[in-house]
């Protein structure tokens, strides 16, 4: 698998730019730009803090980042002298996101409606064909999963999708895509099910806790 040059974390003061100190800045820009690509519709006003404690970069590197950046509708800022303490005292890890953030959508996302989210995504009802849930952590259904989800979206191959049926049109975590069989004569399941990244593979099996 490719190195890592670029990492977004989701942190309770916002979503954070991580790029690697040692890498070559060419090798920034272009990866930034194919992770942003692969997910231009997550990005739309979005307000990035870059990690000038990790890497320091120059005036102009600064300004190609946010170059790219508006190309996608998105803010660049600075990190503060209070964020880096606030980030030490959570002990976060770089390209880890912070599951805590959830947004909770009450309601049933109908052909059309998309939710786009840099933290978990739990909704509370069904997610219809045409539908579309992208999220940087976790996505939760109470109901059935039967349209578009992306978790994992920052790159975070942990985060798992659960559904009380999981019958998504496209199922991607981070950069793994699978869609569900086209039997429709399966058995409905006994309970929740859950999709996970296991061996480079989304598998989805019963969920018990």
């Amino acid at each position: 698998m490719a190195r890592d040059y670029v990492a977004f974390k989701g942190t309770k003061q916002g979503l954070v730019l991580w790029l690697d100190p040692q890498a070559e800045f060419s090798e920034i820009l272009d990866q930034l730009r194919e992770k942003l690509s692969s997910t231009k519709d997550f990005w739309q006003g979005v307000t990035v803090t870059i990690k000038q404690s990790q890497r320091k970069c120059r005036p102009e590197e600064k300004k190609r980042l946010e170059e790219i950046m508006g190309e996608f509708g998105m803010a660049l800022r600075e990190e503060t002298e209070e964020m880096v303490n606030k980030d030490r005292e959570q002990g976060a890890e770089s390209g880890k996101v912070d599951r805590d953030s959830a947004l909770i959508v009450r309601r049933t996302l109908r052909s059309g409606q998309s939710v786009h989210h840099p933290g978990s995504v739990v909704v509370l009802g069904d997610v219809n064909p045409g539908a579309e849930v992208v999220a940087g952590g976790d996505i939760i259904v109470l109901g059935a999963l039967r349209g578009v989800a992306h978790a994992g979206a920052l790159g975070e191959e942990a985060a798992v999708v659960v559904a009380f049926r999981l019958q998504p049109t496209q199922l991607r975590i981070a950069h793994f895509i699978s869609r569900a069989p086209d039997d429709a004569n399966l058995p409905e399941p006994q309970g929740p099910e859950i999709a996970q990244v296991r061996n480079n593979l989304i598998t989805i099996q019963s969920y018990s806790t």
